[in-house]
């Protein structure tokens, strides 16, 4: 009789299991060793390991979903960035301010056919319309963080005062329409309401291999920006576009940024990239990229990079850290290795 109550009960922990949320962990690891020889912070010929070159940073993340019947499920996400050089918190939006655990997300969503609603600390919705353009095998650290998050005359003219991820905010997204959707996304309440306030939005549009996206933000008492490019693939070459208007609150002047770039896909294995911007701000700043990115496997890749800035193109060393000020240049290399899981 004990032995029939010991089955049963494991029967029902089972089915009770089974009932949960499907729950899934996943991440990256990006360590590589790189040089910086800058003409400002963080100094001249200095060398170390270094994070984040490909994917912008390691992470780690556990999400899950809720199958609610009638084509609707419930869905979450915690991501928490860090530095696997050191182990710290690193690669979020709430660094510095309270050493967030879920740094970078912390939300729960609700989708089915009308589209989808996101609740909590997500990803900001001007990112997918200022890097959805983005090449095969970029290296992400050192080329986009400079030319999407950089502010003002100051740093190049990115876009994107607050970085990439946003607390307190609700985001609508529109389900796909034949290649076309669009989201809107609303900060309703900031550590500092007069500090955080935010509105943005993005929108994208396929035709066949050809993808547009357009990007907009209006950081209140900061800065507004809107983005609109293109990319399309030509056999083994994938070619991309970009413009960028960011117009910083008070005096300083509105900054105007080209970037563009080429990918060619040498090998099934390897990627090598091509990529450059400039910008409209202080010094008439530049930034060039080029890099190889070769697939060891379907999650490992290994990849080597060489970044150089013009004329204060601050942000864009190794790893999205600055190696150029107002006026002065730099340059910066790396090589390492990124895996997924």
């Amino acid at each position: 009789m004990r032995k029939t109550q010991m089955a049963l009960a494991a029967v029902a922990l089972v089915a009770s299991s089974a009932a949960l949320a499907q729950v899934t962990a996943s991440g990256s690891i990006d360590l590589g060793v790189g040089t910086f020889n800058s003409a400002g912070a963080p100094g001249t010929n200095k060398m170390g390991v270094q994070e984040g070159a490909v994917n912008g940073g390691s992470i780690f993340t556990v999400s899950g979903s809720d199958d609610l019947g009638g084509g609707m499920k419930a869905s979450f996400t915690l991501q928490h960035g860090f530095n696997a050089a050191t182990g710290a918190i690193s690669n979020g939006g709430n660094v510095g301010a309270d050493n967030a655990t879920f740094n970078r997300q912390a939300n729960v969503a609700l989708s089915g056919g009308f589209g989808t609603i996101t609740i909590g600390n997500q990803l900001n919705a001007y990112i997918p319309g200022a890097a959805g353009t983005t090449l095969p095998g970029s290296m992400f650290g050192a080329f986009d963080v400079a030319a999407i998050v950089g502010s003002g005359e100051a740093t190049g003219g990115g876009g994107n005062a607050g970085g990439f991820f946003t607390r307190d905010a609700i985001t609508y997204a529109s389900p796909d329409m034949g290649g076309m959707s669009f989201a809107i996304q609303q900060q309703v309440q900031g550590q500092n309401a007069s500090n955080y306030a935010m509105t943005a939005a993005n929108a994208a549009a396929s035709l066949g291999s050809v993808k547009a996206t357009f990007g907009w933000i209006d950081r209140t008492n900061t800065q507004t920006s809107w983005t609109l490019g293109a990319s399309a693939p030509i056999g083994p070459v994938t070619a991309n576009l970009r413009y960028t208007s960011s117009d910083p609150a008070g005096a300083a002047a509105e900054v105007k940024q080209w970037r563009g770039g080429v990918s060619y896909a040498l090998t099934e294995a390897t990627t090598l990239t091509l990529q450059h911007a400039t910008n409209s701000g202080a010094g008439n700043g530049a930034l060039t990229s080029v890099g190889a990115l070769y697939s060891l496997s379907k999650a490992t890749s290994a990849y080597v990079h060489y970044s150089g800035a013009t004329g204060g193109f601050a942000g864009g060393g190794v790893y999205g850290s600055a190696f150029s000020t107002a006026g002065k240049g730099g340059s910066s290399a790396a090589v390492g290795i990124v895996t997924n899981f």
